[in-house]
């Protein structure tokens, strides 16, 4: 890796381009990541490309605490003594990361779950991050939830928004049609957010680097549309965009048979950390519509149907 690998935005505002997007902002002289990318290689090439720029690293701002966002923490923390910023419920994960795997599976991890995908290097937090307000001079920190826990994005005073997994790419979401959304509401909410943030530059950690964010907002907002009308179509309802025009009975269904459904629906292929991932999104998703009353559920001979409620079906 050499410093073309670096891509200046603007100001002090730069980028480390990769599977996960680093952000880097110069400050009082040195430079603090936002992220660190996924496992100790990661972290390797970041300290040989900080050090051929002649920087020194003061500090990570983690955006939030999946393993492929702090990965490199512990291999730049243990090389630089490096300060590291998060929010509490994110620092938790961060020290504790195998706090990710069992919050996914739901329980003790299969072995297919036990790698640096799912289960980063334990690093320190030494600095806790409250949302929206000042994390440094010209670095504010924005909440952005949805995705994850108490995920935040970074707005640089140079008009550069760091988004983490608020949103991501249309490429990703080609390749990954179902995308982790823990709190639908919330995960709504913080891309209505972002269509109004006044920034020159949109950082998205799994995308490109946008400068007019709107196109990308609505393909995120549409994407949670189509999980959520597949899951009605498959109790019976009607599929908003996608349905076919059939009028299908009510049927109650167990939560493995929505998923299956979803999935073939959209075309995913799931394995051992699909079924985590793409199986989490759409338990997030019943909750949601169990929540504002469009589907219930009941428990027949111990198992769990999901159903839509009657006053509230689609038309």
């Amino acid at each position: 890796m050499s410093t073309t690998d670096l891509l200046h935005l603007a100001g002090s505002s730069w980028v480390i381009p990769g599977p996960t997007n680093i952000g880097a902002v110069e400050r009082d002289g040195g430079v603090y990541l936002i992220d660190s990318g996924n496992d100790k290689d990661a972290g390797r090439k970041i300290n040989r490309l900080l050090n051929e720029k002649g920087w020194k690293l003061s500090g990570i701002i983690n955006t939030h605490s999946n393993a492929d966002h702090i990965g490199g923490n512990d291999y730049l923390q243990r090389m630089t003594n490096c300060r590291i910023f998060a929010t509490q419920t994110e620092k938790a994960f961060i020290e504790s990361p195998q706090l990710e795997g069992a919050f996914l599976w739901g329980g003790y991890t299969p072995n297919e779950m036990k790698n640096k995908f799912f289960e980063a290097k334990p690093s320190r937090v030494t600095d806790l991050i409250r949302a929206d307000t000042e994390i440094l001079p010209g670095l504010c920190a924005i909440s952005l939830p949805g995705h994850y826990f108490e995920m935040i994005g970074v707005i640089t005073d140079d008009r550069v928004a760091y988004l983490g997994d608020a949103m991501f790419g249309a490429t990703v979401l080609e390749k990954h049609p179902i995308p982790y959304i823990y709190d639908v509401v919330r995960y709504r909410e913080t891309i209505e957010l972002i269509k109004s943030l006044d920034a020159d530059y949109f950082v998205i950690s799994h995308g490109e680097i946008e400068r007019d964010i709107q196109s990308l907002t609505a393909l995120n907002l549409q994407r949670a549309a189509d999980i959520e009308g597949y899951i009605m179509e498959a109790l019976g309802g009607s599929g908003g965009s996608h349905d076919s025009g059939m009028s299908l009975p009510t049927q109650s269904r167990s939560f493995e048979e929505i998923l299956q459904f979803v999935c073939n629906r959209m075309a995913v292929k799931l394995d051992v950390a699909q079924f985590a991932l793409a199986g989490n999104t759409i338990r997030s998703f019943l909750s949601y519509l169990s929540n504002c009353g469009k589907i219930g559920y009941q428990f027949t001979d111990n198992r769990m149907y999901w159903t839509i409620n009657s006053v509230t079906r689609y038309s």
